[in-house]
């Protein structure tokens, strides 16, 4: 239980914050515990960040896995396409660990000047059901499926700079109300 506790206090102060802002103070406060208590399960900051991180991946590998499966068996590209990016919302804006692995990647990619690996393995997965749909006649192919990938990413990634505290639809929701209007102008295989 304080295991968790510690992990799901750790995950809130890396989203908040990332890696370089975040401080253990700031997560045994969250907690209530002792610092004592923290060290008891985690040996540092970067073994919190380390645990979030491989969780984080094992999860990501997973749900692009399953996509790919689908991409590479009889299940159609665009429902295919679209619970692979409505999980992938879901994830990222409501789960919390999750969200704090993607955080710490995206954030130490920046660092190193590189496009985080996980986008970049998402735009592979996500161009691979673009191809499959237009073979299969079920996605236009007036554009290459890459950037159809990149677009689709970027509605990922970009919902919460779209969505303001105010708002009553979350960045989840946003990004399958526009998959809504984009599917309809990605389907069909002929082009006008």
């Amino acid at each position: 239980m304080t295991y968790d506790l510690v992990l799901g206090a750790a995950a809130a102060e890396f989203t908040l914050h990332g890696f370089a802002g975040t401080n253990l103070a700031d997560i045994t406060a969250r907690t209530g515990l002792t610092k004592g208590a923290l060290y008891g399960h985690f040996s540092s900051k970067a073994d919190l960040a380390g645990e979030l991180t491989r969780t984080f991946e094992a999860a990501w590998a997973d749900a692009l896995s399953t996509a790919a499966g689908e991409a590479e068996g009889n299940a159609a590209a665009l429902p295919a396409l679209r619970r692979l990016l409505l999980d992938l919302a879901r994830r990222v804006y409501e789960d919390e660990p999750f969200t704090a692995g993607l955080r710490l990647v995206m954030d130490a990619a920046r660092a190193e000047g590189t496009v985080p690996a996980p986008l970049g393995e998402l735009c592979d997965v996500v161009a691979l059901l673009v191809r499959k749909g237009q073979t299969e006649g079920s996605v236009r192919t007036g554009h290459p499926a890459s950037l159809l990938a990149r677009l689709v990413v970027a509605l990922l990634v970009g919902a919460p700079a779209l969505v303001a505290a105010k708002d009553a639809t979350g960045p989840a929701e946003l990004v399958s109300e526009v998959w809504d209007v984009l599917e309809p102008a990605l389907s069909g295989a002929r082009d006008d």
